[in-house]
């Protein structure tokens, strides 16, 4: 067998990449826009509460995206 013959392949691995579940606001969550809301806009809140709940990621992915749709 010459040395460039065809080896097998290996399977390819699948990644899945697992969503959120829509859900709502944890009283937790709740607390900290009292207090996030005093250093930012309204528009910035509602659009945190919104990406919360449609289950697209956390508080922290939820402010970073509203930063950079919304800003401040």
């Amino acid at each position: 067998m010459p040395y460039h013959a065809k080896k097998k392949d290996k399977p390819k691995m699948i990644i899945v990449i697992k969503k959120n579940k829509k859900r709502e606001l944890k009283p937790e969550e709740k607390d900290l826009f009292k207090i996030h809301a005093k250093q930012h806009t309204k528009a910035h809140i509602t659009f945190m509460k919104k990406f919360i709940k449609d289950g697209k990621g956390c508080y922290s992915a939820a402010h970073k995206a509203a930063s950079k749709a919304i800003g401040k």
